[in-house]
């Protein structure tokens, strides 16, 4: 992991890829910048051959993120992410889910834990709410049961399954934010490995959520910072040094110190990297670099073949845009790539080490 990040700051390359494996949802979550790709579903999603050209096409690459759309709705999830891990040495999986279809998830994660064994594995089950709250900000009746059910059967995995992290993922909006510390204690019984928060972002399908008040945001900035000290984060996962689990952690817990800081302003608060060290790619093959800019490609288009449009002049038209600082975001995704790559941002971070 340090050689890999030493080698991102003097020579910036691709390292995360973000891959909508699917569009396809069974929640309608009010929190969804993505919903109206979900709500207008195409058929012709890349077939498992065609992402084996695409992979073998790409260079190797740290994090590989499963989104979506639901990404257990894909039956043969297990084998993208095997050819990643076969093709890429990918290393990193993360995948989040709705926990609408629980044993489907239990199921295909254990497939991917014994086809990736020597890569993590972090699991994000969505959590908006407690009971009906839940249910309310999915869009689907029964959903915070369905999130139980998820939890209860894939916890245990963890004890035969080192590379495992079980995640619990809050999404916070002007419609939560009183229910935090309700959310935050309810989650600390269940006991996953970490519990984690994002701010809602991007043009939501609730036109009614939105941010909390701003007065509100420095005291639930502090308040998820306290949270994150207080698990262990990654620690007990038997791949990572202990170094390594620290150093996570100084991430996230200094990309809270900045976000205030990003949201106030519309000018980026650290240079992006997302032009170069990030590819989002969309069921139907088409490439960005970031999910809140547009695309500039297709695979099908390009004989699957992912160089063509990485180095094609369109990508390099939105490279330059994004490092002339044209676009802002506070989208964690991308912030933790330039605070990890930042020489500067690091060593900020790195206050939080010890």
């Amino acid at each position: 992991m340090y050689k890999t990040i030493a080698s991102g700051i003097i020579h910036k390359k691709l390292q995360q890829v973000i891959f909508d494996v699917t569009f396809r949802c069974n929640s309608r979550c009010r929190t969804c910048f993505n919903w109206k790709n979900t709500d207008s579903v195409k058929k012709d999603e890349l077939s498992l051959a065609e992402i084996e050209r695409i992979s073998k096409s790409m260079p190797k690459f740290l994090w590989f993120l499963a989104s979506g759309g639901e990404p257990f709705l894909r039956d043969d999830l297990p084998e993208i992410c095997e050819i990643f891990y076969r093709n890429n040495n990918v290393r990193h999986f993360s995948i989040p889910t709705n926990s609408l279809l629980p044993e489907v998830i239990k199921n295909n994660l254990e497939k991917i834990l014994q086809k990736c064994p020597k890569a993590s594995v972090n699991l994000v089950l969505s959590l908006d709410g407690i009971g009906k709250k839940h249910d309310e900000a999915r869009g689907v009746k029964g959903n915070f049961e369905k999130f139980l059910k998820t939890f209860s059967l894939v916890r245990p995995l963890r004890e035969n399954h080192k590379n495992l992290s079980v995640k619990v993922h809050t999404v916070i909006t002007n419609k939560n934010y009183r229910d935090l510390d309700e959310i935050i204690s309810y989650v600390k019984k269940l006991g996953p490995d970490i519990h984690t928060f994002d701010f809602v972002r991007g043009d939501v399908r609730n036109k009614e959520v939105t941010l909390p008040p701003a007065q509100e945001l420095k005291r639930i900035v502090e308040k998820i910072k306290s949270v994150y000290r207080e698990y262990a984060g990654f620690k007990g996962m038997g791949i990572h040094s202990g170094l390594a689990q620290k150093f996570s952690k100084s991430v996230m817990l200094y990309y809270n110190d900045l976000f205030l800081k990003m949201l106030g302003s519309r000018k980026q608060a650290i240079p992006c990297y997302a032009g170069e060290m990030n590819a989002v790619i969309d069921p139907y093959g088409n490439v960005g670099f970031c999910e809140l800019r547009g695309t500039f490609g297709n695979l099908r288009k390009s004989d699957y073949d992912f160089s063509k449009i990485w180095n094609s002049s369109a990508a390099k038209k939105q490279r330059a845009e994004i490092k002339a600082g044209k676009c802002s975001c506070y989208h964690p995704c991308y912030q933790f790539i330039n605070i990890m790559f930042n020489p500067l941002e690091l060593a900020a971070a790195s206050r939080y080490l010890f």
